[in-house]
């Protein structure tokens, strides 16, 4: 019987390969390449969004340091000009509500030299806005104060400074401190209270510097500015408080 059944087995292979499992060869659905193709899609799309994210994030962060360091670069220079100014019965120190001018001692000059007296002049640019004119900018101007010294010591600045041309006539050069500034406002302080404008041969006590990145909306005083504001108080050694006649608020708390 063993013998006639592997004889039969072997007579019909066909027959006996029937009856066994068929194998498939591997491969993927229809289904599974498209279910594939879908997650794959999906986490593309987020990668995407996470990068345009970060890349804003990023370029929000470099602007914003860009402001900031505009402002303290603004702060620290106009610090180191006021706090040397002097007073100068000539020439004083005048100042409005978006510019400065006075008189700033630098580093001593050599020996002879009598004076190292400077012009500072601080203006802001403006820019019209539809029919609003806004703050554009802020402009620094330096020049040597050689008509305010004697005829004697003048002649020697200039050979000093190896500058041929009389400094007297040629005007200051305005450079741009910078150009992201909108809005901008200087206040004075008297000794008794702030003041939008000064004007006198002595610096006031201190100046109040108020630095912002958008305009002055045209109906919004500058105290009710809305937006961010950067505000930095600068004491002046030379300062003097007005005197009691010509300072309204102390007539005031005196009575």
């Amino acid at each position: 019987m063993r013998i006639s059944r592997h004889y039969s087995e072997a007579l019909m292979p066909g027959a006996a390969a029937a009856g066994s499992p068929i194998r498939h060869s591997p491969a993927f659905t229809l289904l599974e390449v498209v279910l594939a193709i879908t997650i794959a899609i999906a986490i593309l799309v987020v990668a995407l969004a996470f990068h345009q994210q970060a890349t804003t994030l990023r370029g929000a962060l470099l602007e914003e340091s860009e402001r900031l360091a505009a402002v303290r670069q603004v702060m620290d220079r106009l610090s180191a000009d006021l706090r040397v100014a002097p007073v100068h019965l000539q020439f004083g120190f005048t100042g409005s509500s978006n510019s400065l001018r006075f008189i700033s001692t630098g580093l001593p000059l050599p020996p002879g030299i009598g004076t190292d007296l400077k012009r500072i002049s601080y203006q802001a640019t403006v820019s019209n806005d539809g029919t609003n004119i806004s703050v554009s900018g802020l402009l620094r101007s330096e020049e040597p104060a050689v008509d305010l010294i004697t005829s004697k010591i003048a002649p020697a600045l200039v050979t000093a400074t190896g500058d041929t041309n009389a400094p007297a006539t040629n005007g200051p050069t305005a450079v741009p401190l910078t150009e992201l500034i909108r809005f901008l406002s200087f206040r004075f302080w008297d000794g008794t209270a702030w003041r939008d404008s000064w004007s006198g041969t002595t610096p006031p006590p201190g100046v109040e510097i108020s630095l912002g990145f958008e305009p002055l909306p045209a109906d919004v005083a500058p105290e009710e500015y809305p937006a961010e504001i950067f505000r930095r108080v600068i004491y002046l050694p030379a300062g003097q408080p007005l005197a009691p006649s010509t300072n309204l608020v102390a007539r005031l708390h005196r009575r």
